[in-house]
């Protein structure tokens, strides 16, 4: 953990630790609620606030990203910073990650077909919402 606060280019803190920990341990696409919850099992000390302000500065370095989800009032953090797509179940709530070469090359082919004046792509996420189907 410590290499990876210093890659970077965040002082390892005990409470950044532990919440990097957290984050990368818990399932899916974790809330700041969540992610406290686990911290708060070995360190009662931190507070939500410190969750909420070491998660945004981990966003801000890249060692994880937000996630839209239909609730505004919720985050959810994503520790998986690689290129992907996500799939939003309107019935569980739950988020999936998904990956597809295939897209990923339509939507780049796409794009370069289009001529954007002034502007151009470097990286994209889709999230898809649906339901489950059995």
């Amino acid at each position: 953990m410590q290499q990876r606060l210093a890659a970077a280019g965040l002082r390892a803190t005990h409470q950044r630790i532990l919440i990097l920990e957290s984050l990368l341990v818990l399932p899916g696409h974790p809330t700041a609620e969540q992610v406290h919850r686990q911290v708060m099992a070995n360190t009662p000390t931190v507070s939500l606030g410190t969750v909420y302000k070491t998660l945004d500065s981990f966003v801000e370095v890249g060692l994880t990203k937000r996630v839209a989800s239909a609730d505004a009032q919720c985050r959810r953090y994503d520790s998986d910073c690689s290129e992907h797509h996500h799939l939003y179940c309107t019935d569980t709530k739950e988020i999936i990650d998904y990956c597809n070469p295939q897209l990923d090359a339509l939507i780049r082919d796409f794009f370069a077909k289009q001529g954007l004046e002034n502007f151009q792509p470097h990286s994209f996420s889709l999230h898809i919402a649906g339901t489950r189907v059995s």
